[in-house]
């Protein structure tokens, strides 16, 4: 793994460049969402924009969740890492994206199955949870590949590497709002 090592010469350079991009991917990430309602609301209408606005607390609370998780991948990959435990780094790597890939199809079963429950608990407005309840669902789909990315960043992170996992979502955001603007315009697809 490539990255910074923040063990030797001065710190305070190397820590800034170092958090600065796992500062700006977290920002990223929660703007996943903000830019699908901003999509939809200038383009789908006042409907569209109430159901994908209305899913934000949800989104941002799943997002949060694949951080928070991810930590755990991040500080063993790192402990593996400092100590030269190539093999150890090794597991812990293999573990740490085994566990993304089931935890991220639970995930997405579990918003699959109670996308509805999920929205009425949050009090959505019944004129909207129709929508509210396919787009959420949309975004549980993509609940796997986001666990991947978030545990396969934080064990960048681990070896020093901060800047590929923003790289990774500075594109993957950059396509997010071009196939929103293809769909909803293009193909007047709306809210799914």
């Amino acid at each position: 793994m490539l990255g910074t090592n923040l063990t030797e010469g001065p710190v305070f350079k190397k820590f800034v460049n170092f958090v600065i991009p796992i500062i700006a991917a977290s920002i990223l990430q929660l703007v996943y969402n903000i830019s699908d309602t901003a999509v939809v609301g200038k383009f789908a209408g006042d409907a569209a924009l109430a159901a994908v606005g209305s899913t934000g607390n949800m989104a941002a609370l799943l997002i949060n969740l694949l951080l928070g998780l991810s930590v755990g991948a991040n500080v063993v990959c790192a402990r593996m890492y400092g100590a030269g435990d190539k093999q150890g780094l090794k597991r812990a790597i293999h573990t740490s994206m085994l566990i993304s890939v089931i935890a991220g199809v639970i995930v997405a079963l579990l918003g699959e199955l109670f996308s509805k429950k999920f929205l009425e608990w949050m009090n959505t407005p019944p004129d909207v949870i129709d929508g509210a309840v396919l787009y959420i669902k949309i975004y549980f789909l993509g609940m796997p590949a986001a666990f991947i990315y978030n545990f396969g960043a934080a064990i960048l992170r681990a070896g020093g590497d901060t800047k590929r996992p923003l790289f990774i979502l500075m594109f993957s955001g950059f396509i997010n709002v071009m196939l929103n603007l293809l769909f909803v315009i293009v193909f007047k697809m709306s809210v799914a």
